[in-house]
């Protein structure tokens, strides 16, 4: 039987993940994407918007998106703070597409009102948001 770690995803306003039987996570950080097994050195890790796949022992599979924070890996327990975290099952995918579509248009033509970086900082969360829903379509094919 592989060994297990435990895990809590926490944000200012709740508590989204809280497990001890966790096989393998993954999440995307600002260098790239991590993956955690047991025994796994310690960690700390700043995370960028995107997808957490999280595998427990009995081979379920939970997909939440993370609006960035930071991980930190040690003695078997994961903690991942961000200031905002859903499930893949809760993301609103046409709310995300329509602010997806919006964000290139106001990107490609600006006015002197646009906020670029707010507007790419918009973008970048849609993104992250539809990948993390694509990944819960399709668990096995992650690619961070």
């Amino acid at each position: 039987m592989a060994k297990l770690m435990e895990l809590e995803v926490l944000s200012p306003s709740r508590t989204l993940v809280s497990k001890d039987d966790v096989v393998y996570v993954l999440f995307d950080t600002i260098t790239g994407g991590i993956g955690v097994l047991a025994n796994h050195a310690p960690l700390l890790a700043a995370l960028k918007e995107g997808p957490l796949k999280i595998q427990g022992a009995g081979g379920a599979i939970t997909i939440a998106y993370l609006e960035g924070g930071f991980a930190e890996v040690k003695d078997n327990k994961i903690v991942i703070l961000t200031p905002r975290a859903e499930l893949a099952e809760n993301i609103d995918v046409e709310h995300y597409e329509q602010l997806q579509q919006e964000a290139r248009a106001r990107l490609e033509n600006p006015d002197a009102l646009t906020d670029i970086e707010h507007t790419e900082k918009i973008l970048r969360r849609a993104q992250a948001r539809l990948k993390t829903v694509k990944l819960a379509q399709d668990p096995k094919g992650l690619q961070l």
